[in-house]
């Protein structure tokens, strides 16, 4: 069996080693001790640096899909909703026969004219209905209807109406308007500040966002001709739809 002591008498570096039969003494250099003493927090921090990198380029969580139920069978906002003034100037509409395009259940409406901002809406007192404005701020605005409100069921491909991306853009769901264009055939689905998420019409209904994994996509870029960039792919963080209570 070998022991090793490493021993600094005045002026040298000593190795003293034990092999049964007493100790032998060994010169060693500064180099030696040196590399002893350093190579394991080298290896140490090679290590480290290994884990932060493969963390740092881990795969995104799998996207959350949130069901909102902003307003309650009584026509009450519910679920932390409140009502807010309507943020435009037209608070009357003058069809709500069509379902909301981001409902995943019965009796979720959309409303025209789109200056109304009625895209997700839910009845609320006779003659009214109350639409969700963003899920962040959780504020709704009523509108006024003086029709019937006939029954509506989702559509098969409903598209939520707001998106958090991984990057912490917000965006909300295209409701009418004049949007810019783009040359290379992709139109704007989701308004996100200075960006959109894009679509190309031709694909059809629902197809703006890769569902295809766990971590939803989109294609983000501006509007404008020309296209100044090609789109680049955004990871969806959370994805908002309408339910009902």
């Amino acid at each position: 069996m070998v022991f090793t002591r490493i021993t600094s008498p005045v002026g040298s570096l000593v190795r003293l080693t034990f092999k049964g039969d007493g100790y032998r003494r060994e010169g060693l250099t500064p180099v030696d001790v040196v590399s002893r003493i350093v190579g394991v927090p080298i290896a140490v921090m090679a290590i480290a640096v290994f884990s932060a990198a493969g963390s740092a380029i881990a795969d995104p969580p799998p996207t959350q899909v949130i069901t909102t139920v902003a307003v309650g069978p009584n026509g009450q906002a519910i679920n932390g909703y409140q009502e807010a003034p309507s943020q435009g100037n037209v608070t009357a509409v003058s069809d709500c026969t069509s379902p909301s395009p981001s409902a995943v259940a019965a009796n979720v409406y959309y409303c025209s004219p789109s200056a109304a901002g009625a895209g997700t809406c839910w009845p609320s007192t006779p003659g009214s209905l109350l639409c969700v404005d963003n899920p962040w701020d959780k504020s709704l605005h009523r509108v006024t209807y003086g029709g019937p409100l006939p029954p509506v069921q989702p559509t098969a491909s409903p598209d939520p109406f707001a998106l958090l991306l991984a990057d912490g853009t917000r965006c909300l769901f295209r409701n009418g308007g004049a949007w810019g264009w783009r040359d290379d055939g992709y139109e704007g689905a989701y308004g996100c500040g200075n960006l959109a998420v894009l679509w190309l019409p031709s694909q059809g209904p629902g197809t703006c966002i890769d569902r295809s994994g766990p971590v939803w996509t989109v294609k983000v870029g501006q509007l404008g001709a020309p296209a100044t960039s090609p789109p680049q792919t955004r990871a969806v963080t959370t994805a908002w739809f309408a339910g009902a209570a």
